[in-house]
Formats: C-alpha cells, structure tokens, sequence
C-alpha cells in the first residue's frame, strides 16, 4: 500500500466523527431544501395541475413576463422591500450607535426589548396590527373619532397599506441587525473615540468618520441578508391585506401561493419561484460586488 493511500485512508478515519456529526443535517438537507429545489425547477418546464403533467418547455416562463399582474407583484414587491430595507438599516445601525453610550447592563435591557419581537409569533402580531388599524372598532378608529375625523381604511388604500406593512415587517425584523451592529460597533478600538474626542469630535463626527467606515462588512451582510428576508415576505401579506386593495401589495411570493395552492398551475408556480429566485440571487450579487473591499484594523 502507497504512502499517499495510507495518508487518504488515516485523513478519512480522523475525520469519520465529524462527518457522521453532519449526516443527520445532510440527510434533512437533502430531503427538505436540495431535493425539492431541485424537482421545482424541474417542473417549471412543465404544465403541471396536479391530474396531468406534460412537457411544455420555457411557455411558463414566457407566460411570466407577458402576465400584467406579475409587473404588479414586481412592483409592489420592491416597493416593500425598498421601505424595510431602508428603514430596518437606518434604524438598527442608529439604535446599536445609541445602545454603545449606555452601561452593560442598560444595553442588555435595550436589546432584550428590541429583540422580543422577533419571537413572538408573526401571525399573532399580524393580528395584533389588524385589531389596532381597524376602520370600525380599531384603536385608531377611536382616536380618530375622538380628534373628530373620519376613520381611516388604512389597508383599503395602497399608499398607506404599503408603509403600514414595511413598519410591521421591520418591527420584527430589526432585532438581528441591532444585534450584530452592536457587536461590531464594541469590537471598534475605543482608542479611535478617545483619540477623536481629543481632537474635538462630536458623536456625529464620530459615527460618520469612524463607526460608519470600520461598520462596512458588516453593514454590507445585513444588508444581503435584510434584502433576501424583505423580498421574500408572506405571513403579513397573506393575512393582513391578502394581496389587495386590487393587487397593490400582492409580492412574487404571494403569487407563487396562489398559483400553486388555489389555481393549482403548479409549473407555473415553480417557474415563478425560480424568477424569484434569480431577482435575488442578481440583487444579492450586486450588493456584494458594491461592498467587496474589506475594511481591516
């Protein structure tokens, strides 16, 4: 026996504990997310409603781009993600800046508070939303009646639905980044505050010129991962507006249901679903490539 098979055949027994420790991940990795990727592409090219399945090549995806209530759901789509995105970063990134000035313990209490959101169920708040923005019985029709005014269908309208559902979706989305921003914001070397605040720096100076610059790998991963989370919400869409008023916030997501589940038209769905896909996968790309250079200290 070869020394280099000897060498192969030591490497592979050191290493048996670990891979047995990831079969059980691999297997439900395999069952539940590599597999059924893999048949939903498949069945894109397909026509397929459940009783019949028949070979029809790229029509689904032809069907997509001619179909006026996907440029719709494209549109509402990256409107909502355009308002969470933004306002989950410029909120997060100022509350972790904030919570760097206050003692241990007061910021342990300040991310607990802004964490709990994001356990609790989102169904639970979708109805807890519905409840306060109801236009008959709401507490936001109650203080409209007593300003005098008329109640507001807040969901009945899209220009209003849209932001209200940005709001929601961030208060359970901000908890993760106010998280990893202040991580990365302790692991700055106080040297660099002490040095400017020497120099007369104002906390303002101090996040433009030092917390924001040393912030940007990080701040380009929350913003990946925040982008990929926005493009792909459903709970609060399904539940709170269902899509409406006439299809202004219904997302590619919403529509991949729909089709699948209601219309039965499960090729189509699954073309949608790979649309989808590659729209984030692009926009991800993008994002990377804009914030490639590392920043190091």
């Amino acid at each position: 026996m070869s020394k280099k098979h000897k060498s192969l055949k030591l490497r592979l027994r050191k290493n048996l504990g670990g891979w047995m420790f990831l079969l059980p991940w691999f297997t439900l990795f395999v069952i539940f997310s590599a597999y059924p990727f893999v048949y939903g592409i498949a069945i894109s090219f397909y026509d397929h409603n459940y009783k019949e399945m028949s070979f029809i090549g790229l029509e689904n995806y032809a069907r997509i781009f001619q179909d006026d209530l996907f440029k719709i759901a494209v549109s509402a789509t990256l409107k909502m993600a355009s308002l969470i995105i933004v306002g989950t970063l410029c909120f997060s990134l100022w509350t972790a800046f904030v919570l760097q000035g206050w003692t241990r313990k007061t910021q342990a209490l300040g991310k607990l508070a802004f964490y709990l959101p994001s356990i609790v169920s989102q169904v639970a708040l979708v109805i807890v939303w519905k409840w306060i923005f109801n236009p008959a019985f709401g507490i936001s029709a109650s203080v409209a009646s007593m300003l005098g005014i008329p109640p507001i269908n807040w969901f009945g309208d899209v220009s209003l639905a849209i932001p209200l559902i940005a709001i929601l979706v961030m208060s359970f989305n901000v908890s993760q980044p106010i998280i990893i921003f202040s991580a990365a914001i302790n692991g700055i070397p106080e040297d660099l505050y002490e040095a400017s605040e020497i120099d007369g720096a104002t906390r303002g100076k101090q996040f433009w010129r030092i917390t924001l610059p040393l912030l940007r790998p990080t701040l380009a991963f929350v913003t990946v991962t925040t982008t990929i989370a926005s493009l792909q919400v459903f709970v609060v869409l399904y539940m709170l507006t269902g899509g409406g008023p006439q299809y202004g916030t219904t997302s590619i997501l919403l529509l991949v249901y729909r089709n699948a589940f209601e219309y039965s038209r499960y090729g189509y769905a699954s073309a949608l679903g790979v649309v989808l896909f590659l729209i984030i996968s692009i926009i991800a790309a993008i994002q990377f490539r804009l914030n490639q250079r590392d920043i190091q200290y």
